[in-house]
Parts: structure tokens; sequence; C-alpha cells
């Protein structure tokens, strides 16, 4: 088996001598056993590839947000169907009214994506509440329930939505209810102090790269603390986290019940698939990533060119990273994830 996941890191290290990729790691693991670590290439300019490196997480970020959330709702503080009206009085107008915290976490709510104007945002360095203003502002896309349209935005607002009912940070409310319960010492929501120097990768294409104001660098973007994407981690990190939803969980982190509910469908099949479990992609990619992973299957994959997946049914962990943002070319990003995770699949069945 070993053998054949060594087809998989040669394709991956393929695309580091071709340019396509600066640096990339992968870890596999099945059965609770880890199969492989590999690294190859450069995180960062003169920065390896390797387990000490934080590499931004981008959308892989839903899934530790979704967590916190479920995390409120087994303590009785949320409910899947508690109302953001009832907890922010600027949603109680019209169909905004009708959102629910289960809307928010599967991508119903009609929420947009993000601001317009989210580049201009970033330049100005402005502060998370002003960054998702456009939550509380811009018209639905949809009627909350009738569509799927994936929202940063509206995993922004249960940040603060949690904030609100809590009284606390979100970012201290991660930290107690995920990293610390999960054993999660190198995973940082948001970047604090010099914790980073030397060990952050650099996303090649992600806005504002190599400026100040980038939306993945250490001086503005990733000090945010934005649900959608702001927490950073290394690979080993980012497995410890997955199994936590398998049956290999290296401690209590949620009751199962909560993770079988975020790990199967939670949108009506009418809205097609593959669909939404809270938090988690389930049956496959809804960003067209996973071909051949079976309809169990359950994961996430974010823009900087990370994801994170499970198949119950092969009983297969796969954690990728990288650091080639989706803006340089949608189609072969997408094309690039996929090669990687069916290549897994195929080599460990």
């Amino acid at each position: 088996m070993i053998e054949r996941l060594s087809a998989v890191t040669s394709r991956i290290a393929s695309f580091i001598d071709s340019g396509e990729l600066d640096g990339a790691g992968l870890a596999v693991g099945r059965g609770g056993e880890m199969l492989l670590e590999w690294y190859g290439g450069e995180a960062a300019p003169g920065l390896p590839a390797g387990p000490g490196v934080l590499w931004p997480l981008a959308s892989v970020s839903k899934l530790y947000t979704a967590a916190t959330i479920l995390a409120l709702v087994e303590r009785g503080i949320l409910t899947l169907g508690t109302t953001v009206a009832s907890i922010l009085p600027e949603f109680d107008e019209d169909e905004r009214r009708t959102i629910t915290v289960r809307h928010l976490l599967t991508h119903t709510s009609g929420i947009p994506y993000e601001p317009v104007d989210m580049e201009l945002l970033l330049q100005q360095q402005l502060p998370l509440d002003e960054v998702i203003e456009a939550a509380f502002t811009e018209p639905l896309d949809f009627a909350p329930g009738s569509r799927i349209g994936y929202s940063d935005l509206g995993y922004a607002l249960l940040g603060v939505l949690a904030e609100r009912v809590t009284g606390r940070p979100f970012p201290e409310l991660m930290r107690e209810f995920v990293l610390l319960p999960a054993g999660l010492d190198e995973t940082h929501f948001p970047l604090r102090g010099d914790v980073h120097e030397g060990r952050l990768a650099r996303v090649v294409g992600g806005l504002g790269d190599g400026l100040p104001w980038a939306m993945y660098g250490a001086r503005y973007g990733l000090r945010l603390a934005h649900p959608a994407w702001g927490v950073v981690a290394t690979l080993p990190d980012v497995v410890q986290f997955l199994l936590h939803f398998t049956p290999h969980a290296p401690g209590r982190l949620l009751a199962r019940a909560t993770v079988a509910a975020m790990t199967s469908r939670q949108t009506p099949e009418t809205l097609g698939l593959p669909g939404w479990g809270l938090g988690f992609e389930v049956g496959g990619g809804y960003f067209g990533e996973v071909d051949l992973f079976s309809p169990s299957c359950f994961g996430h994959t974010g823009a900087t060119g990370c994801a994170a997946w499970y198949d119950p049914a092969y009983d297969l962990a796969v954690v990728f990273v990288s650091n080639r943002h989706l803006n340089l070319g949608r189609e072969r990003f997408l094309q690039r994830i996929a090669s990687v995770l069916n290549g897994v699949v195929a080599a460990v069945t």
C-alpha cells in the first residue's frame, strides 16, 4: 500500500517541480493508524514544508467554527432552530427573520457569499465587524431554506451569534470548546504574537498576497479571526482534529449524536447533490473535488489548497495541505485537489 501511495506523493512532487505548487503535505490514515505523512517543496520562501509549518486552512476553518457552535447546542445555549432575529434585532425584518442557525451551518440562509467590495475592505485593514457588515445590509440571494448558496458571511454571522449569547469573544469560545479539549496545541485562531515567525506558509495568489493587508497574511488577515477562513494549523493538528469525527477519536470532543448530525446530510435532496451536514460537505465534494470517495464521506476543502476528508466506508482519513490559491485558476485547482484525493482512495482500496 505504501508503494501505491508513493505514486500519489510523486504526483504532488511533479506539481511542485512544474511550478503548479510551491509546497505541500499529505497525511493518510486508515483504521486509526497513520499510513503516511509526507512533505515536499517550500511552504514559503526559505521555509521547507514540514510538520511544524502553519498552513492557513481557508474554508476548512468552517469545521472548527461549526464544532464550536455545536458545543453551544450541546450545552443548551443555542439550538439549530434558533432564529438569528431572536438574538440580533437587526435581522427582525422581511425574510431575514426566518434565518436559523441551521440555515447558517448548511449554507441555506440566502446570505451572500462575501462582501462585493471584499478586497477594498481588506485594503483598509478594517476590524472584523466592519468587514462582515454586508451580512446585515446586503439583500438576500434567495429565500432562506430554498437553495444552497455557499456563504462566508453566514459563518461570520455564527461567530457574532455565539458572542451575543455568551458575552464572550468567539476565539475564546473556540479555544475552550474545541482547541483545548481536542489537544490542538498547534492550531491558532487568530494568530497571536510571534507564534508564526519562520513557520507560516505563504498563500500564493490569495487576496493581497505579499502586501500588509493580505487575507492570509500574518500582519492583518489572519489576526481578524474570521470564522469562515481564519484558522491556521500544522498538518498533524488538522489530522488530530479530523479524527475526532471518526471512530478513532483520540478523546471526547463532541457527543456521538452531535458528530452524527454534523457528518450526515442536513439539506433536502430537492436542493441537489452533494449536500451539507452541519459544517461538513457530505456525500461528495460540493466543489467537485471528490470523485472516488463513497456517498457516506464527509470533509471540507479550502481555497488555499487544503482539504480534510474522511470516508467511513473505507475508514480512510486524508488531509492535504498546500499554498496555491484557487484565484490562480479554479478548474486546475479543483483538478489538482481531486487528483490527490482520488489517488489516495484508489491506492488504499
